[in-house]
């Protein structure tokens, strides 16, 4: 918050104050005030707010990839309330007017040069950085993926490939288990899991199916969400209908052809429990 402080001070206008380069920015060949490595939501969001700050042309993203992709939006995908290709545009199109598009991908960053250096070999020095570079999935972490996507009723929000999976396979639900579950690792959105399966839920109820269906969200964690003030108001509404939910379960393998889902106890290592799926959702190693 001091940093943003700090930057609201530098009038958009001032551009010769951003030109002032020192000694350790002489090798580089592009330089800028702020760096932004990233161009996700939450790289060209950040990139926007600080080109209102200082300006457009002290502004840069990296960012290697010609398509940006809304992610937020996929779990309304997976819910069949959006189309997965309103979750995609052209990378040009998002970032902000003025703003340079650095098209490549980040090979090091050199907080003590303030350099960052990139894979076609160009060095960009900066003054100040933001990264904001997501995360990479790793569904091979889970024994019996990816090659377990190829199964209908097996389906991820967290990929563009495979969030239509689960729309698809909660159209063709009739009866069963309809797992949900949250991993023992990193995620892009620590909401999206319980928010499927409360989607889900209201899906099931609306077409009359609901009742032939036990919903249940396996997570790693201890708690229902981080914040008591929430968690608190989420286990009224788990209770209200009727959603199993089991605490320290982590995902660890998925067969497909037996429809089984296996889990391991994090309070109890190498204790595990077999589960019996009809639906699967958005299990994922980040």
């Amino acid at each position: 918050m001091a940093a943003l402080h700090h930057l609201r001070q530098y009038h958009p206008l001032c551009i010769a104050v951003s030109k002032l380069h020192t000694s350790s920015h002489a090798s580089a060949k592009q330089h800028y005030k702020m760096l932004v490595l990233g161009g996700g939501s939450g790289g060209i969001t950040m990139s926007a707010r600080m080109k209102r700050l200082m300006g457009a042309e002290n502004v840069a993203v990296v960012e290697p990839s010609e398509v940006h992709y809304y992610q937020p939006l996929w779990t309304l995908v997976g819910a069949g309330a959006k189309s997965v290709a309103l979750s995609s545009r052209p990378t040009a199109s998002v970032i902000p007017s003025g703003v340079k598009w650095v098209k490549s991908k980040v090979q090091e960053v050199n907080p003590d040069k303030n350099t960052v250096y990139t894979d076609d070999g160009s060095q960009i020095s900066y003054e100040y950085l933001i990264v904001a570079l997501g995360l990479q999935l790793h569904y091979e972490k889970i024994k019996g993926l990816p090659e377990g996507f190829e199964h209908p009723k097996i389906g991820s929000n967290y990929s563009f490939e495979t969030v239509e999976k689960t729309w698809k396979a909660l159209q063709n639900f009739k009866e069963g288990n309809a797992v949900f579950t949250f991993p023992n690792t990193p995620v892009k959105c620590a909401g999206a899991p319980q928010k499927i399966m409360y989607l889900s839920d209201a899906f099931l109820r609306k077409t009359g199916r609901r009742a032939q269906a036990k919903v249940i969200y396996n997570t790693s964690l201890p708690v229902l969400f981080g914040i008591k003030k929430y968690a608190d108001s989420l286990w009224d509404i788990v209770k209200r209908r009727d959603l199993q939910v089991n605490l320290r379960q982590n995902l660890i393998e998925v067969r497909a052809d037996k429809k089984e889902a296996v889990f391991e106890n994090l309070d109890k290592p190498g204790e595990t429990k077999v589960i019996e799926v009809t639906v699967l959702c958005n299990f994922i190693s980040l």
